[in-house]
């Protein structure tokens, strides 16, 4: 029987096995959105012994139904499904199982539904796990395809980082300076852990039609220092400056687990000063120059898009749906790049969502308009093997998307959303 394990939430469990079955390898972008139709769970993995991998699961119970089935008390109902294959293409399911949360009372305050379930999974082999998360109450779902690589014993997912607080864990790859959190590594050993610190100031994303190589990464670290694990594999930490720190048993490999720190407010958007780079995907480089260069970045950023929507109504309207696809993008597409500054970030950025993305072990294709439609806009995207991140994925840049760049650039120039939402 699997076990499950929440941190503060009463729940009641069902597990079942699976048969063995292909999962579409096709699915629909909505849950890149963030509204009242969407649900957004964060998943991290762990592999705690030989044998063993940890899947950890976040729901915020905002997004979640609470309906009272009985007449009586209001209670979410939530089911959290995964599939093991031993890589993705695979017809061949290892094996399956899943669990109903349920959390009973209203969900008026802002927690979060944290749970854990053990996989089986075999040190020197790779895996492909298939999770989805559904509220029952609602009839939506959200899916995601993550790998467990037991093949390395130096991989980030050697490694779990918890807030020191709460002990639960860090669903994403970033902090704020000061938070005090615990990384564990999963060999109970006191150990040094050699910390190497970057401080790099990246570029935004080139627009989609520009064939210019980036700059290959300069890995010779601004500062480093060593921590030492206690005998139960545990060190405190916390990032006392921007940047990003990549932790590491072996320092003759670049394998191990890093935590960035782009600002205190990260992954929102809430200072002025923040709102001016993502304009340069739509501005000239004058008009871009002078937002940069302003004393009071909020007035300019309103005349900006005043000017641009012809009305203040219209320009708080734009303002909010630009900058809510920006905050859309560092949630889903952060890697060692905040969200906004990625390829993937920039298309969503100008574009919005996608109708659909067809994912593979190394790739991801986006569709926007009907598929198979000689009109519909297709970018795909590949996999970059980073060992910062997971997340990374770059452009397959052509020339061919330069007319629906600039028509996409114009459209937001009007003061208007591309693709309306």
């Amino acid at each position: 029987m699997k076990r499950i394990l929440l941190y503060t939430l009463l729940l009641l469990i069902v597990v079942s096995c699976g048969t063995s079955r292909k999962a579409s390898n096709k699915s629909e972008a909505s849950s890149f959105k963030h509204d009242a139709n969407t649900i957004h769970p964060q998943f991290t993995l762990f592999n705690t012994t030989d044998t063993i991998t940890e899947l950890h699961f976040k729901i915020a119970s905002k997004e979640l139904l609470y309906t009272r089935p009985d007449g009586i008390k209001f209670s979410s109902n939530v089911l959290v499904s995964y599939r093991l294959f031993p890589n993705f293409d695979s017809r061949e399911m290892i094996d399956s199982a899943s669990v109903r949360v349920v959390d009973e009372g209203a969900a008026i305050e802002d927690k979060f539904l944290i749970g854990m379930l053990r996989i089986k999974a075999k040190t020197r082999h790779s895996y492909c796990l298939r999770v989805s998360v559904t509220d029952m109450n609602k009839n939506i779902s959200a899916s995601a395809i993550l790998y467990i690589d037991k093949e390395n014993d130096l991989n980030r997912e050697n490694f779990i980082i918890k807030n020191k607080k709460t002990d639960m864990p860090l669903f994403c790859n970033y902090s704020k300076t000061g938070q005090e959190l615990v990384i564990q590594y999963k060999a109970k050993m006191a150990v040094n852990l050699y910390v190497r610190y970057y401080k790099r100031d990246f570029p935004i994303a080139a627009p989609p039609f520009s064939m210019a190589d980036p700059d290959p990464f300069k890995y010779k670290p601004d500062s480093t220092f060593t921590l030492q694990l206690s005998a139960d594999g545990k060190v405190d930490f916390a990032t006392r400056k921007t940047g990003f720190y990549h932790f590491q048993l072996d320092t003759s490999k670049h394998d191990g687990i890093t935590i960035f720190n782009f600002s205190d407010v990260f992954p929102e958007v809430k200072k002025a000063e923040d709102m001016v780079p993502p304009l340069r995907f739509i501005t000239t480089k004058q008009e871009f120059d002078e937002l940069t260069k302003s004393t009071n970045k909020k007035l300019s950023i309103e005349k900006f898009w005043t000017t641009c929507a012809g009305s203040q109504e219209r320009a708080k309207d734009v303002i909010k749906k630009y900058y809510n696809r920006m905050q859309d993008a560092n949630f889903n597409f952060t890697s060692y790049l905040e969200g906004w500054k990625t390829d993937r970030g920039m298309i969503y950025l100008i574009y919005g969502a996608p109708n659909t993305i067809y994912r593979s072990a190394t790739s991801e294709t986006w569709t926007y308009g009907e598929e198979n439609n000689i009109n519909s806009l297709q970018y795909s995207f590949s996999k970059v093997d980073n060992p910062f991140t997971d997340n990374d994925y770059t452009l397959d840049r052509s020339g061919v998307y330069k007319q629906s760049w600039y028509v996409a650039v114009d459209i937001w120039r009007q003061g208007k959303t591309y693709l309306q939402e």
